[in-house]
């Protein structure tokens, strides 16, 4: 009797991160001074907020470009091994429009530079030959979460050895930093996923998208009401869907929003060992998608984080999305 080979089991992890702010910057005040705040500086800076990275004459595609460029040259691996692209970000030919002239730029939708798609331009400067490239959108600054799960999920049904996702996503010059008591940042990450990992292993992921609030101006309220009770209920899953106890949960890698909603949040979720990764928050502000996987690669170039130790990543976007990710050092 011939005896079969044992399954061979293997779970997707991070590979690599990287990332890229454009060279402006702006304090809070300073930002409260050109009407850029619906807040005073006095509010924003006392919610954690201290300054944030202001592109001018960078473009989205740019700072992406540059992000997975250097992601990859960091990681040293064959290109050809890539098998998928997921970008999200500024969608279409607004990708390639400098931050001063974003709105000029948005004429394009009417000619054939709709066409113009960043996904696939990304294929071709950083030479992917293999890759299968394609883009996601509407999740707001969960897109980066979104675009890891779906790169896991890929990489266990169709065998794909590595994924590369890229977000970037720029606010038009003239359209404020405010997001609800959160003041935002333009930026660029790219993130590595690999079928086979040792390290930074993707161990669950859960998504709660409630459609009812998708009207942000109309529902302001009734959103920050459900907020507390939705992450909550997201984060506990998150673990439970690992296999972990709220105990077992080493640290917190947040989006970074206000500090006193983070301190509300934690309250409400009792994780007894874990530690918020808030230092972000002061230095670059809320780099919209960019944030969980910016802050995790900061914690671990810091030395918080250490092997075996479990991670767990939370965002909410605007539409409305609550996402969660386990991830085992």
């Amino acid at each position: 009797m011939t005896r079969s080979k044992p399954e061979e089991r293997y779970t997707p992890a991070i590979a690599g991160i990287s990332y890229v702010f454009p060279e402006g910057s702006r304090t809070v005040g300073e930002l409260a001074g050109d009407r850029q705040l619906s807040s005073s500086a006095a509010t924003m800076e006392s919610f954690g907020f201290g300054q944030v990275h202001v592109a001018v004459t960078e473009t989205p595609y740019e700072l992406g470009l540059t992000a997975a460029s250097r992601l990859l040259d960091e990681t040293g691996i064959d290109r050809d091994s890539i098998g998928l692209l997921i970008y999200g970000g500024a969608p279409g030919s607004m990708s390639f429009a400098p931050a001063n002239e974003a709105e000029a730029a948005a004429s394009d939708l009417c000619t054939m530079s709709r066409f113009k798609y960043p996904a696939t331009r990304l294929q071709y400067d950083l030479d992917l030959r293999n890759a299968w490239p394609f883009a996601i959108d509407q999740l707001a600054c969960t897109t980066l979460l979104g675009a890891a799960r779906i790169a896991r999920s890929l990489c266990l049904t169709e065998g794909i050895e590595r994924a590369l996702c890229v977000s970037s996503e720029f606010f038009p010059a003239n359209a404020g930093r405010e997001a609800i008591f959160n003041c935002t940042s333009d930026a660029a990450c790219a993130v590595l996923i690999e079928r086979h990992g040792e390290r930074n292993r993707l161990v669950s992921a859960t998504n709660v998208t409630k459609g009812y609030y998708w009207d942000i101006d109309s529902l302001r309220d009734e959103i920050v009401a459900s907020y507390f009770p939705t992450a909550r209920h997201v984060l506990l899953k998150t673990i439970a869907d690992a296999g972990w106890e709220p105990s077992d949960v080493d640290w917190i890698i947040p989006h970074n929003v206000s500090m006193r909603s983070w301190e509300i949040l934690c309250s409400l979720v009792r994780l007894p060992r874990a530690r918020l990764f808030s230092e972000n928050i002061i230095r670059h502000g809320h780099t919209l998608a960019g944030d969980n996987f910016i802050n995790y690669r900061d914690a671990l170039d810091g030395g918080c984080i250490q092997p075996g130790q479990r991670v767990v990543l939370f965002a909410y976007g605007f539409g409305a999305q609550w996402t969660g990710v386990a991830v085992e050092a």
